[in-house]
């Protein structure tokens, strides 16, 4: 009797800070509990676990402050559809993807380049191998492309494992509010890697950088037989823009570009020149905001222009 009064009390508690938690912690801003949203309403597991992670299709909603609609292939919607225009498809994560942003560089690119449509496949917690297989089963047939761009962030060498979450990752707020917090404690007494170690960390797995590398030179070649456009675009990590820690993994992917005769360009060149903060989309998620995207959108319209057809 004694344990089961016990175990009542602590389902009483438990479903008390899940409420209190959805009250007074759901915002419609909290960085972890939008992402789990995210999660559970707009993405899915593939079936082919090369791809891993796809988007719904023919969504809408609101997350972290944004609107968000996914069209039939699960890119985000832009405002303006150009019938009968060459195609430029944007691949990319999150920050592709724009999350927290209201307009995209891929939407303000849509509005701007007058003789394409620009699409974008960006998909949260991808990564560079997961958006080119993404492209060669799902989005490669779909459209006659004239470009194609690869937008690669810091952490597109992580090796992403993907599993169905369990019952409290999924639907339990409290769970993610508590999760988070406790991660931050651990980042603080350095019982967890921080975001620059995590970044960094991630170039030493040559198995992945090798495979990464591998279906980048696949994709260059596929647009060189298709006679397509193809460009690398490096977003950088948006946090210590001025003592930028990360040049000599960026290396990595721009001499390889290099080497085998792909474009590349760099948002550095521009971001690095704001203030690092303004560019967020709060002050605890780093993400590119409305303002950065319209500063990656004018430095990528000034530089794909002089490739397109």
């Amino acid at each position: 009797m004694k344990y089961s009064i016990s175990l009542f009390s602590f389902l009483l508690t438990l479903i008390f800070l899940e409420i209190c938690v959805r009250t007074f912690v759901d915002n419609g801003m909290n960085y972890e509990i939008e992402m789990m949203k995210y999660a559970n309403n707009f993405k899915k597991v593939s079936s082919n676990k090369k791809i891993g992670i796809e988007h719904q299709k023919n969504l809408s909603g609101k997350l972290m402050g944004a609107d968000i609609f996914l069209d039939k292939n699960g890119f985000r919607k832009n405002s303006k559809i150009k019938k009968n225009s060459k195609k430029i498809i944007m691949l990319g994560d999150s920050m592709t993807f724009g999350w927290g942003a209201n307009k995209t560089f891929s939407h303000i690119l849509n509005e701007r380049i007058l003789t394409h449509e620009v699409f974008n496949a960006g998909i949260g917690n991808t990564n560079t191998i997961m958006q080119i297989n993404n492209f060669f089963e799902n989005f490669s047939k779909e459209y006659a492309y004239d470009m194609v761009v690869l937008n690669f962030f810091i952490n597109d060498f992580e090796n992403v494992l993907v599993k169905e979450p369990n019952f409290f990752q999924k639907y339990s707020y409290f769970y993610t509010f508590l999760n988070n917090k406790i991660n931050i404690i651990l980042i603080k007494l350095k019982m967890k890697k921080d975001w620059k170690n995590f970044y960094s960390e991630n170039y030493l797995n040559n198995e992945i950088k090798n495979e990464t590398l591998a279906l980048i030179n696949n994709l260059n070649k596929f647009c060189l037989d298709n006679d397509m456009q193809f460009v690398i675009h490096n977003i950088p990590e948006l946090r210590d823009l001025k003592n930028y820690k990360f040049n000599k993994e960026t290396k990595i992917i721009s001499e390889f570009a290099k080497t085998k005769n792909i474009k590349f360009i760099n948002s550095y060149d521009v971001l690095k020149k704001y203030e690092e903060k303004s560019l967020w989309v709060t002050d605890l998620d780093p993400h590119a905001n409305d303002r950065a995207h319209r500063i990656i959108s004018e430095f990528l319209f000034d530089n794909l222009n002089n490739y397109l057809n």
